[in-house]
């Protein structure tokens, strides 16, 4: 048994004239041995139809001979993930379309990564991708992407060129600023500092621009939340319980601002065995399924623990890049699956 034929029988079932998995329904999907588990989000249009969607997805795995768990909620899509102009007052970033924040509530849980192969899969899907790095403080991107040493030119109309690669346009300020240099800025000259950065580059009809966010909640998502439209975030969060509540702030911290959550992003969910094709959950679990119900948001990825994020980032080269294969690739595709659905389903 495995999680690709799980998927692949989910795929069968239809509401309408979709199915659910291509609908939006599958809130996530675990495989171990014969059982399945599956978490349903399904929108509030659908409520009558909730048990019988649940009874169908049951009867088709079990026919396949997995032992079904399946569960479902009923939510709301918050409407403003739907409204393609920012609040007044908010500046549009000139030459992108959508604008995606990648965040979470506390550092050391991989958001970095996230964000850069996140970006790397949009580009790999065909679309036109830029990446900002906007942790001032501790600026990863640069190492993630293989861009030390590389210059950041300014064209004829004074405005940044972005370092082109992997398909992405890439602004960091770890090529802006020696790397043993301390940023101590806050208020007003970080405010400029995004200012002349987000503004004053030539982002060339983009599609999409992912932000690489600093850890936590303070001076650098004030300034852009209330400078700048952003369509959507995704916040990175590990399975244990004791980061449930730094994500939660994060997440809350959003919504006061008006910026529509897409979803969670379980990072090193678990280890997954090469010898014995078993799941490790390394660092115990739930604590995104938690935060899902506690907060109403869909997981729209587990990226499990693998040998090649580590040594593809250690050499500046993006997992989805190096390896397409590998479950941390898939799941960062399908990640990226997720946000052209909830952002830009109209390019």
């Amino acid at each position: 048994m495995s999680a690709k034929r799980a998927l692949d029988i989910l795929k069968t079932i239809t509401v309408g004239d979709k199915d659910i998995v291509s609908a939006g329904y599958l809130g996530s999907l675990s495989v171990e041995g014969d059982r399945a588990e599956v978490v349903l989000l399904l929108p509030s249009s659908l409520k009558e139809q909730a048990e019988a969607i649940k009874t169908a997805v049951e009867k088709r795995l079990t026919e396949a001979g997995f032992k079904a768990d399946v569960r479902y909620r009923v939510r709301e899509r918050k409407p403003s993930l739907k409204v393609n102009v920012g609040p007044v007052g908010k500046k549009r970033i000139p030459g992108v379309k959508k604008v995606l924040a990648v965040a979470s509530g506390k550092g050391g849980v991989g958001k970095s990564t996230v964000a850069v192969n996140l970006a790397v899969a949009l580009a790999k899907l065909g679309l036109k991708v830029g990446l900002f790095d906007a942790d001032v403080y501790g600026p990863s991107v640069s190492v993630l992407m293989g861009l030390e040493g590389e210059r950041v030119f300014v064209t004829p109309d004074r405005r940044f060129k972005p370092i082109e690669k992997y398909g992405v346009h890439v602004i960091t300020f770890g090529v802006l600023v020696k790397e043993d240099t301390p940023i101590l800025w806050r208020g007003a000259m970080l405010h400029k500092a995004y200012e002349e950065l987000l503004m004053q580059t030539a982002w060339e009809d983009l599609d999409i621009l992912v932000m690489d966010l600093p850890p936590g909640t303070g001076d650098s998502h004030l300034s852009l939340a209330q400078g700048y439209t952003v369509d959507g975030a995704v916040v990175v969060t590990t399975p244990q319980m004791v980061a449930v509540a730094d994500v939660l702030r994060a997440v809350k911290g959003f919504e006061k601002l008006e910026i529509p959550v897409l979803g969670i992003v379980e990072n090193m969910a678990y280890f997954p065995c090469p010898e014995n094709g078993k799941r490790y959950y390394i660092f115990g679990r739930g604590g995104a399924d938690r935060l899902s119900e506690m907060t109403g948001y869909p997981v729209l990825a587990r990226v499990p623990i693998d040998e090649y994020v580590s040594s593809s980032g250690d050499a500046g080269v993006p997992v989805v890049h190096a390896y397409p294969d590998v479950p941390s690739s898939r799941a960062l595709m399908d990640l990226a699956g997720h946000v052209r659905q909830d952002l830009l389903s109209g390019l």
